[in-house]
């Protein structure tokens, strides 16, 4: 699979990755079963069962010492549904 770069940061609490943007860098991959790449042996065949998405490549902006913000909210939800 070819690869595409993200943005984000890295939250330490958890073990979150939370994208900020994608840079729009992208690398191929040279493999013939990626529906992506130049080297594609399925160009024009209209059911071709090769993937056609990328895989993150991360770039970490921030390292974050505490948990996402969605960590936060469902361990506040835990505690306030055993009261």
């Amino acid at each position: 699979m070819c690869w595409e770069e993200c943005c984000g940061n890295q939250h330490r609490g958890c073990p979150h990755f939370v994208i900020l943007y994608y840079s729009g860098e992208k690398w191929d991959c040279g493999s013939p079963t990626c529906g992506l790449s130049a080297a594609h042996i399925h160009k024009t065949s209209r059911n071709c069962p090769c993937p056609k998405t990328y895989r993150e490549r991360r770039r970490v902006l921030n390292l974050i010492q505490e948990p996402c913000d969605a960590c936060k909210e469902a361990a506040l939800a835990a505690r306030v549904r055993r009261r």
